[in-house]
């Protein structure tokens, strides 16, 4: 334990969150410390393939526990599969511009991004106590205040340094601006209600089921390179809050696999809403990707991106969030395999290029 322990601190040195690394060290602790004895041996064979493997890319002795647990957590045994301290030390680094995540990952702007892309409807944005309209024009709080009596139901949710839905919530007419600002303060964003379509909305009924795509841009493309849905905890309105939410990866097909997970990285056959989604397919997938593909070739400076996106009831999809600030590998790994998938060596080998 100490060994891997001494190579994540090193490997988070320079790593600009800190908080992101303290979880890390806790997950290692509760995880590895609490089930060691538990996470299945590796073959001296499968060893020297999973080294084999990295050290044509310069990373020697990289800790194998992380693919004992993947292994244990997926039951494949893929050389591909990434380390978390270097997937975040040298890999994110090193395709994304970090310096430019916080500004570009700001809801209040997503639309201005990534015009003639369909997003999340804002009618009002609060930035640095400031109100802007749906067209980002200044507002007094007054004319503010107007626009919102103008809908019966409408979304009230942080802007910046979102997580695990904290502040995410469902208003009901007749609204209140004091009551935002004293819950919100300021840089958070009023979003029209989004209608999932019914097949997502079978996952869990109370929240908005959402995919988050993960992709890539290669040379002159953009690619999917794996994708899974985040589902709600019943009763809960925002699918990333609550003890009791799950994510169900998605196969290149479009269908679901046979398995969900929820946030300790248990697998389960089936969720609570009951809802047999083993094999079933995603509603509009491929369109889901498309989307995606064209929405990330809008933001070069990041290699690679995650998307949270809705699949409105009339099957258009609508992006809700672009993460680019706290991209995580390990949900991705054990709900849909190894994170850049087929497109690993590709990408390893043009980062090598690119830091000669």
């Amino acid at each position: 334990m100490g060994i891997i322990k001494r190579y994540v601190k090193r490997s988070f040195e320079r790593y600009q969150n800190r908080k992101e690394y303290n979880s890390l060290i806790r997950f290692i602790d509760k995880e590895i410390e609490k089930s060691a004895h538990e996470l299945p041996q590796l073959t001296p064979a499968q060893v020297q393939e999973i080294r084999a493997f990295w050290e044509k890319y310069g990373f020697k002795d990289i800790p194998l526990q992380w693919h004992r647990f993947y292994y244990g957590k997926t039951g494949q045994i893929r050389p591909d599969f990434i380390p978390a301290p270097l997937f975040f030390q040298n890999i994110k680094p090193a395709m994304n511009n970090v310096s430019f995540a916080a500004v570009w990952s700001d809801k209040s702007y997503l639309d201005f991004f990534l015009p003639g892309i369909l997003t999340a409807q804002c009618v009002l944005r609060n930035v640095e106590g400031r109100w802007l309209d749906e067209g980002f024009h200044l507002l007094e709080k007054q004319k503010a205040e107007e626009i919102l009596q103008q809908y019966d139901s409408l979304v009230i949710k942080p802007a910046i340094d979102t997580n695990t839905g904290k502040g995410v919530a469902l208003l009901h007419s007749p609204f209140s601006i004091d009551e935002m600002l004293a819950s919100h303060h300021k840089n958070f964003v009023v979003q029209i209600p989004l209608r999932q379509h019914p097949e997502m909305g079978k996952l869990n009924a109370s929240s908005v089921n959402t995919i988050r795509v993960n992709s890539v841009l290669l040379e002159t493309q953009a690619h999917v390179m794996s994708s899974f849905v985040k589902v709600g905890q019943a009763g809960e309105f925002a699918d990333n809050s609550g003890h009791d939410r799950f994510f169900i990866g998605i196969q290149d097909n479009g269908t679901f696999m046979e398995y969900a997970i929820d946030h300790d990285f248990n697998i389960y056959k089936t969720i609570p809403s009951g809802f047999d989604f083993a094999g079933k397919s995603v509603p509009f997938y491929e369109k889901v990707c498309r989307v995606v593909e064209t929405a990330h070739q809008r933001i070069a400076h990041f290699g690679f991106a995650f998307w949270d996106v809705c699949v409105r009831e009339d099957g258009e999809p609508v992006i809700v969030e672009m993460n680019l600030k706290k991209p995580a590998s390990m949900v991705p790994q054990v709900a849909c395999g190894p994170f850049f998938g087929k497109y690993t060596e590709q990408i390893m080998e043009s980062i090598i290029v690119k830091h000669k």
